[in-house]
């Protein structure tokens, strides 16, 4: 990991100059939206805290998790965003006046930030780091190319050893873990940005309040701790178990749309199988022909930025969904295999390492062009 030096935190800080920064610069030319715009009811009453100049950060975060535990549409940050989860959810708060402050102020918080949360990772204390840029200016940001031109910036602040970050490519973090025999693991963490903007547009199931979040989820650390801890009696009852989470949260995107419809849709049609796993019950919330272990979406789920974002046209989908061709999505990687074969075995099965990585993140973004892909 590339360490990065500058500011000290605790010093008084002056406002990057925006033609210096490229950062304030990107701020600069993004197009405000509608100022009365309303993002539904949930994200409208979560607003009057986080976009509040009152309310203290230690509130504002209560309030994004008080969101994620009712109206987050992935069953994982709901549970982790509980008081009492184990593993934790962390969360990296940068407000209006860290984003003033340019790029290397933003980069070194994140960075501390992401040293801490993997510290605490390497313990099974948290699996999840929520990176919350809590902006109104970004929250009534419209869609457009300017927008998805920040993201990309602020998640290469993220993941400067893999800087400069091109929209869709799918971005993976490593998150260690020790195990109970004294072994170090290094997990695939998916890293995927949420926006406020994204309400009722293609991206709908990516909505969030209170500006952008960089959502970071190692789900393989977070079944092997809970495996380690006893909760299961072998791995692959623990992988089954996150497999039926993420079911769960599969088609739950449409929460805060007037017509509950999600972007993400289950599939029907024939699909091996199992994965080394025997096949959970079906959701009561599935089509009786839909194939669990596959579905698909207007965009890659586990792409960091993609190039929809740009688009503001308001999606109201017909209630049969687009095409089943577009998008389709594969959940194989929920595996109990050692060894799986294929590109992203991490997400699930943890790599040998040694002490000195255990903030590395190995895996070069790998693109995922704007278009139809099986796989």
């Amino acid at each position: 990991m590339r360490r990065t030096g500058g500011h000290d935190l605790a010093a008084p800080a002056v406002a990057a100059a925006p033609g210096d920064d490229p950062l304030t610069a990107a701020l600069d030319r993004l197009v405000p939206g509608a100022p009365e715009r309303s993002f539904g009811a949930d994200i409208d009453e979560a607003h009057t805290v986080l976009l509040s100049a009152t309310a203290s950060k230690e509130e504002k975060e209560a309030e994004l998790r008080r969101w994620f535990g009712s109206h987050q549409p992935c069953v994982f940050a709901k549970v982790a965003a509980r008081p009492d989860a184990d593993p934790a959810l962390d969360i990296c708060w940068v407000d209006e006046e860290d984003l003033a402050l340019g790029a290397d102020h933003v980069e070194k918080l994140l960075q501390q930030a992401r040293e801490r949360w993997k510290s605490r990772a390497v313990a099974g204390r948290t699996s999840s780091l929520q990176v919350m840029f809590n902006s109104a200016r970004l929250a009534h940001a419209r869609p457009g190319p300017e927008l998805v031109e920040v993201f990309r910036l602020l998640v290469g602040l993220h993941l400067p050893e893999w800087a400069p970050i091109a929209a869709d490519t799918i971005c993976l973090d490593g998150v260690p873990l020790r195990r109970p025999d004294g072994r170090l693991e290094l997990f695939a963490a998916s890293m995927t940005v949420f926006f406020t903007g994204a309400h009722l547009t293609r991206a709908h199931d990516h909505r969030v309040p209170g500006g952008m979040l960089l959502n970071i989820n190692a789900v393989g650390h977070h079944t092997q701790v809970a495996h380690d801890a006893g909760r299961f009696r072998t791995h692959a009852e623990a992988v089954r178990n996150s497999h039926g989470t993420a079911l769960r949260s599969v088609g739950n995107g449409g929460i805060g749309h007037p017509t509950g419809h999600s972007s993400t849709w289950h599939l029907g049609g024939d699909c091996p199988a199992g994965y080394g796993l025997r096949r959970p019950p079906r959701p009561g919330h599935l089509p009786s022909d839909a194939d669990p272990e596959r579905y698909g979406s207007l965009y890659h789920i586990d792409v960091t930025v993609s190039s929809y974002y740009a688009d503001p046209t308001p999606y109201p989908p017909p209630a049969t969904g687009p095409a089943p061709g577009e998008w389709t999505m594969m959940l194989d990687y929920f595996t109990a295999e050692e060894n799986p074969a294929y590109h992203n075995a991490a997400l699930m099965a943890g790599l040998p390492i040694g002490p000195e990585q255990l903030h590395d993140a190995p895996w070069r973004p790998e693109p995922r062009p704007n278009s139809r892909r099986e796989f």
